[in-house]
Order: structure tokens, then sequence, then C-alpha cells
């Protein structure tokens, strides 16, 4: 009896923490170009399953580079369908750190819509622009 109700223990506490972990990162791409990299975030915290939050980080030195730096400002946007996108008063971005460069990167983001504030985890994929920028 008790051993069944050991392995029942840790099956419960698998499953519910598997649950919190797939919850937990917002899903979404980034990609490059000249003036910075965009983060689009999709299903992000608590909005409508239709909105994605979109985070541009400017500057000419790619989004890898600021690894470790804390939070960095940046500017944003939640959008509900092509030109239909509010910007946020305030936001910043975490990038966690990786190994060699990166496909994926993650990190946690806080943004403020006037009295709305969202934060939460994201892990983003890399997307290749097309066709690629050209920066002089």
């Amino acid at each position: 009896m008790r051993v069944h109700l050991r392995f029942l223990l840790i099956a419960l506490m698998l499953h519910a923490s598997h649950s919190f972990m797939a919850a937990d990162d917002a899903k979404g791409w980034f990609e490059g170009d000249c003036g910075g990299t965009t983060f689009q975030i999709e299903k992000f915290a608590s909005a409508s399953p239709v909105q994605n939050l979109v985070l541009r980080l400017t500057s000419q030195l790619a989004a890898p580079l600021f690894e470790g730096a804390g939070w960095l400002d940046v500017q944003a946007k939640r959008c509900s369908g092509v030109g239909k996108c509010e910007d946020a008063t305030q936001a910043k971005i975490w990038l966690n750190e990786t190994k060699g460069r990166s496909k994926r990167i993650s990190g946690k983001y806080t943004v403020d819509f006037g009295s709305q504030h969202f934060e939460g985890r994201f892990r983003v994929k890399y997307r290749r622009k097309n066709p690629p920028a050209i920066c002089e």
C-alpha cells in the first residue's frame, strides 16, 4: 500500500510540474534587421487568444549580445489584427543566456498598457527575414 501511495504522489507531482512549465512560456518568433530585433509573442499573459505582443529592441547590435545585460527598455505594441495595434506606455525585456549562435531565445517581459500590466516568460524561435536585410 505504501509503495502505491508513493508512486501516486510522484505521478501527481510530475503531472503538475509539466502543466506549470508548459503554460509558463509564451511562444513566438524573433528576427533582426538593420535597426534592431523584433520579438513577436503569441498568447501572452492573460490576453485574448487573437492578441500578439510585439516587442522591438532598437539597436545596431544583435539580440544575443544583450544576454545577461539585465532589463532592457523596448518599444511594445499589443496587436489583434493587421493595423489594429495599441502602443504600450512602458515595456522591458530580459534575455536569458544561450550557448553559441542559438536559433531560440528565451527570457521574460514586463509591459504596461495604461492601467493594465502584463508580465511573463517567453521562448521564441529565429525567423529569417526574406529577403535578408543588407545593412551598411
